[in-house]
């Protein structure tokens, strides 16, 4: 079931760009609300990926429930906001549970940013955008998707930036904090680049 989810939108890229408002709202409810503000409502994107979801069979948990019973089950935000990880879905099956972190990107035209994150190895990506007036996806884990050139410099910005925030000092009343809004572009998402990671993601789901 897992793979079912994420094959629908490889499939069928416009089923995210639709609009759910009322699950919008049962997403709102399952968020921390303290010091939230509407900049933190739920995108319809993650509206989209909860209702697919939960059309393949996936039953929605509280973020501090472990799944036990039989079934497949799916997390909203179990890192809490403004944090990467959108949903967490899982499969039980007698006692063993498999576990799959999901990190949504939506483009507006060709590019998308990183709130101070970068990719993670072992979450899958789901980045739509458009091209060419074309509704495209490119699912990914974070392991197979940035060149090694390009990790190489993100290692390198973020230990300078763990260096420099473990050093700073305050002044006055001013403390300062880098955070970075790295933008990455679609372009490498080429139709064979998107379908050799799609593939590596169904191997993933094995």
């Amino acid at each position: 079931m897992r793979a079912a989810v994420l094959a629908k939108f490889s499939a069928n890229p416009e089923l995210l760009k639709r609009q759910y408002p009322e699950m919008v709202k049962r997403l709102h409810a399952m968020t921390d609300k303290n010091g939230q503000g509407s900049g933190n409502m739920p995108t319809h994107q993650e509206s989209c990926f909860a209702t697919e979801a939960e059309n393949c069979g996936f039953k929605f948990i509280g973020k501090n429930e472990n799944p036990s019973e039989n079934g497949s089950y799916i997390k909203y935000q179990p890192n809490g906001t403004q944090q990467s990880i959108d949903f967490q879905i899982f499969e039980v099956d007698g006692g063993h549970v498999k576990k799959v972190d999901i990190d949504l990107k939506h483009a507006k035209g060709m590019s998308f940013y990183f709130n101070d994150g970068w990719f993670e190895d072992d979450v899958i990506y789901i980045v739509s955008y458009t091209s060419k007036k074309k509704d495209c996806v490119y699912i990914g884990l974070g392991k197979d998707t940035p060149s090694d050139e390009e990790r190489e410099l993100m290692s390198e910005i973020v230990s300078m930036k763990k260096r420099w925030n473990s050093n700073n000092k305050k002044v006055g009343s001013l403390r300062p904090y880098l955070r970075f809004a790295n933008q990455y572009s679609c372009a490498t998402f080429t139709p064979e680049f998107t379908k050799e990671k799609w593939e590596s993601v169904e191997q993933f789901l094995k």
